[in-house]
């Protein structure tokens, strides 16, 4: 032979087994141990006496393995008459044969070393591309825009700065709502004023502010409308329950203070609801403020349907389960809830009206009226509160 490292193929034998799918990082036991189960089928008289290496090569999607199987007494032979510790064979020129373990495992580990190394390498280039391109772009001069600070609106801004816009003597409104649920929303109807006063007046103050318009009708020249106003969320700073029933009580004894009527209260859904005279109004709008420092509540709901010819305000007041620290300061609606209307007195007594209760209402009080007759006050069989003059 021209290499004596090569060994003749007559002492040798080849053999290409389909080993299958292999998965990644199988281990050379498990190859090894699916070789031998071939070879005893392929190789006569394979035994303990034979010894073999191999290759495993790709081929397709499946791996197959180049076995080269001799006998162990005629290895260990060629290996000392040639002062050697591997053999070559023409089938696999390139592969060292036969090497003993600790060489194998010296192979093996280099291998992982240097692809360890190839991929360090790699790692680090990125890396360091990577740095260069961040300090170019931090490098290259920025054009900020300043953004302009958002405004914060919610309903405390609202009675005290926007709702003085509404104190006109020609301007009356009669319906105030704040839904503090979902989406926070204030809710007025007025009569007096334009829709692009309100617009104009209210976006002076809060350019952010969002509102929505009923459509506007007119009686005798005075424009009718309903507008809403979203509000942002106030913040809640105890996420702790508060005591309802404190504050019934509270509200309760503010009530018969000022010679107003109870209608009812539900402690379950949390719903306080009474009739206010409008000569008690700045003393019970000073007891809500007075109860939301003491009891810390938050509102979750607010009606006040103020009716000018009588001079009375039916309340609906829901409060929250949660504490608030941030307190509502009602007293500027006074400058929108206008006095009663002043009636012409008739120095004649008309006679005194006998008032027949139907079946689908029950009287629930009285209260004086701003001309001095007594209102009467009841709840329908669907729940709304109706009045008439005795």
């Amino acid at each position: 032979m021209a290499n004596e490292k090569y060994l003749d193929n007559s002492n040798y034998d080849f053999y290409s087994i389909n080993l299958g799918k292999i998965k990644p990082f199988t281990s050379s036991k498990i190859i090894e141990k699916k070789i031998y189960v071939n070879l005893e089928k392929l190789h006569p008289c394979f035994s303990d006496f034979s010894t073999f290496d191999y290759v495993i090569k790709s081929e397709g999607s499946n791996s197959v393995a180049k076995v080269v199987v001799i006998d162990t007494l005629l290895l260990v032979e060629y290996k000392n008459s040639h002062n050697t510790s591997y053999i070559k064979i023409e089938e696999l020129k390139n592969k060292k044969c036969f090497l003993p373990k600790k060489q194998k495992q010296i192979k093996k580990v280099f291998c992982i070393s240097c692809i360890c190394f190839v991929i360090l390498f790699l790692a680090f280039t990125f890396i360091n591309k990577y740095k260069k391109q961040k300090m170019a772009l931090e490098n290259i001069p920025q054009i900020v825009e300043k953004e302009e600070e958002k405004q914060v609106f919610d309903i405390v801004d609202f009675i005290e700065v926007c709702l003085p816009i509404f104190s006109n003597s020609k301007i009356k409104v009669s319906y105030f709502e704040y839904n503090g649920t979902n989406n926070p929303q204030v809710t007025l109807h007025t009569s007096g004023i334009q829709r692009e006063e309100i617009e104009n007046q209210i976006l002076s103050v809060h350019k952010d502010a969002k509102l929505g318009f009923s459509s506007t009708t007119y009686s005798d020249k005075t424009p009718h409308l309903s507008f809403t106003l979203n509000c942002d969320r106030q913040i809640i700073k105890t996420a702790s329950f508060c005591d309802i029933q404190a504050s019934f009580i509270q509200i309760r004894n503010s009530i018969f203070s000022v010679n107003g009527l109870p209608v009812s209260e539900e402690i379950e859904t949390r719903q306080y609801q009474c009739i206010i005279p409008y000569n008690g109004l700045n003393t019970f709008f000073a007891d809500l403020l007075k109860i939301q420092n003491e009891q810390k509540i938050r509102f979750e709901k607010l009606i006040f349907d103020y009716n000018q010819d009588i001079g009375n305000v039916n309340c609906i007041i829901v409060l929250d389960k949660l504490k608030c620290e941030e307190i509502i300061d009602f007293s500027n609606f006074l400058l929108v809830f206008k006095k009663p209307l002043e009636k012409t007195k008739v120095n004649e007594i008309a006679p005194k009206k006998e008032v027949e209760i139907s079946d689908d209402k029950v009287l629930i009080g009285k209260m004086p009226s701003a001309d001095g007759s007594v209102i009467l006050y009841y709840r329908t069989s669907d729940g709304k509160i109706v009045y008439e003059k005795e």
